[in-house]
């Protein structure tokens, strides 16, 4: 047992080491490559089928049945393109060396994957954001909140294009304008994210460690599964950490520690595929729900013995509950318009939004240290799990510039802290007076 416990201490000591290593390398590469990724470009409709980029080259769109030509250089496809083949597509994209372009948000977006990842050459590659006339009329948008959207796809998601379609009483002018303010003037062509990390094997090997600090056997085990599938190896092994960093004995770091776990998953998966957002990190509801399921779990089992008179009203609440904080997990959630706009109002105040399951979390992470004896401490305890699966969740979109995600992440954590701090003064300022 001693000889056990020893090596977890190894293993620890070894994991903290390599992990200072391994991000004092990432992180500085990271930036740096996020800073030239950022730059975008502006295409503007001709007409339905065409877009004109500042170059003078064309963005063709190709709707469903409709092949590649050789007079094409840019194309992007529109539509549902589940009947047709990808191998087609990507063997006349290789013929005529033609740039794909990935619509957001569209119906051929899983389509377009599947076409890049058949092709001899996929970096020949760029992500496009757009903003349609129906969508304009259907959620009411202003000037202000095409502004905000379009500054999201650039600085959340580093998209390569915006492209501009007709769109009525909208000063497209002057919302281009704020953007080239900020994030500079439009370059002649879209190209691909370039960031990549060349020792992401290392960044797995500390989140194997990590793993093996806690259960060796665990560590051992999934150590291989990087020669099997490295990003499928990458999703089982932070998501095993992320349940057992939770029982480390210094629970006032685990918000520390689980920003460590979000670096290391973002650097082992920083390749070209996951920065251009064509291969995406495995199991995202999971690691939202596992944690926070196993420590409901556990809570219920130890105070069942009075929580028993409130099971009916309980499990209705905990399945809205669950129902919501799952569907919301997506970028297809819907958002009501009131919060669009208080959305836009934090990030003009705070740059970068942060992420209200933190901003709740944290302060409730607080709560649950200071009053580990109250009745239903368990709840804040809930909410703290949910905090702290959300910040490593936010370094697994791993297209998201690296700063953003830092920023996001930090400022939440700090505020927990505060509220920390604050509860603890307050309560023995309490305890005195008594």
């Amino acid at each position: 047992m001693k000889k056990l416990s020893a090596l977890k201490r190894a293993a620890e000591l070894i994991f903290v080491i390599s992990t200072l290593l391994c991000l004092a390398i990432f992180v500085p590469s990271r930036l740096v490559s996020d800073r030239k990724d950022m730059a975008h470009t502006v295409g503007v409709s001709i007409d339905e089928d065409r877009i004109l980029l500042p170059s003078g080259q064309i963005v063709y769109v190709i709707d469903p049945g409709e092949p590649i030509e050789n007079y094409m250089l840019y194309v992007t496809f529109r539509g549902d393109f589940s009947a047709y083949d990808p191998k087609i597509y990507a063997e006349q994209a290789d013929l005529h060396k033609v740039w794909i372009g990935m619509l957001e948000f569209n119906e051929s977006t899983e389509f377009v994957r599947r076409v890049v990842s058949l092709r001899e050459q996929p970096e020949k590659f760029f992500r496009i954001h757009t903003i349609r006339q129906e969508e304009v009329e259907k959620m009411q948008l202003t000037d202000s909140m095409i502004y905000y959207r379009l500054r999201r796809a650039i600085l959340e998601r580093s998209i390569d294009m915006i492209w501009i379609q007709p769109l009525e009483g909208i000063d497209v002018k002057k919302i281009l304008g704020r953007i080239e303010r900020e994030f500079g003037k439009p370059k002649d062509v879209p190209s691909p994210n370039s960031g990549a990390f060349q020792f992401r094997w290392l960044a797995f090997l500390c989140l194997v460690l990590l793993v093996f600090s806690r259960k060796p056997l665990l560590g051992i085990v999934s150590a291989p599964l990087w020669f099997w599938n490295q990003s499928l190896a990458v999703s089982i092994v932070s998501i095993l950490a992320t349940i057992l960093l939770y029982s480390h004995e210094k629970k006032k770091f685990l918000p520390l520690l689980y920003l460590l776990l979000g670096l290391l998953t973002n650097a082992a998966l920083c390749d070209f595929w996951h920065v251009n957002d064509l291969s995406l990190y495995r199991g995202v509801k999971l690691s939202l729900s596992l944690l926070p399921a196993l420590v409901l779990l556990k809570n219920v089992i130890r105070e069942w013995r009075w929580l028993k008179k409130y099971w009916p009203f309980g499990l209705v609440l905990l399945m809205l509950a669950g129902f919501y904080y799952i569907s919301r997990s997506g970028n297809t959630a819907f958002v009501a318009y009131f919060e669009r706009q208080l959305r836009d109002v934090l990030e003009g105040l705070l740059w970068v939004r942060p992420r209200f399951k933190e901003i709740v979390g944290y302060p409730a992470f607080a709560f649950w240290l200071v009053f580990p004896e109250f009745k239903w401490s368990f709840l804040f305890e809930i909410l703290a799990s949910i905090a702290l699966v959300s910040t490593f969740n936010t370094f697994c979109h791993i297209k998201t510039p690296l700063m953003v995600s830092l920023y996001r992440s930090i400022f939440s954590i700090v505020v927990g802290y505060v509220a920390l701090l604050v509860i603890q003064k307050v309560r023995k300022r309490a305890i005195r007076r008594v």
